[in-house]
């Protein structure tokens, strides 16, 4: 009983170094314990490593470019670009309807005020009338 016990705490021991022979964290691939492949690192030809393949460095300039503070492929860039050339349009057509609202509510409100004007005068135009009238 005593040495299944033992064999059972060795086996637990070891077993992480049997059963984590390649573990990936974020940029880092840890290949087994101490040796550690970074993703970007490059070989002896100067090549980059891409988490799957050895590549050369016109690969990478071919289908990725830096902008605003990270890499983008160039198609992901493009439709990113389009995407917010769009957003940006789409603000704009905003920004004119509420103008263009706000004019017409303007509008409405000037011409109810003179309405209301009129209607204030005439109101009082006929009570007047209707005083002299009832006075005499």
């Amino acid at each position: 009983m005593k040495r299944a016990i033992i064999f059972a705490a060795l086996l637990a021991t070891l077993s992480p170094l049997a059963t984590h022979t390649a573990q990936a964290d974020g940029a880092t691939i840890t290949l087994a314990p101490g040796v550690t492949l970074q993703l970007g690192d490059r070989d002896r030809q100067g090549q980059y490593w891409d988490g799957g393949h050895w590549r050369d460095g016109r690969w990478w300039h071919d289908r990725y470019e830096w902008q605003q503070g990270r890499w983008w492929r160039h198609e992901q860039w493009r439709r990113h670009h389009e995407w917010e050339r769009q957003q940006w349009q789409r603000e704009r057509e905003w920004r004119h309807h509420e103008r263009a609202r706000e004019r017409e509510h303007r509008k409405w409100e000037k011409h109810r005020e003179r309405d209301h004007r009129r209607w204030e005068k005439h109101r009082e135009h006929e009570y007047r009338q209707w005083e002299k009238h009832h006075r005499d």
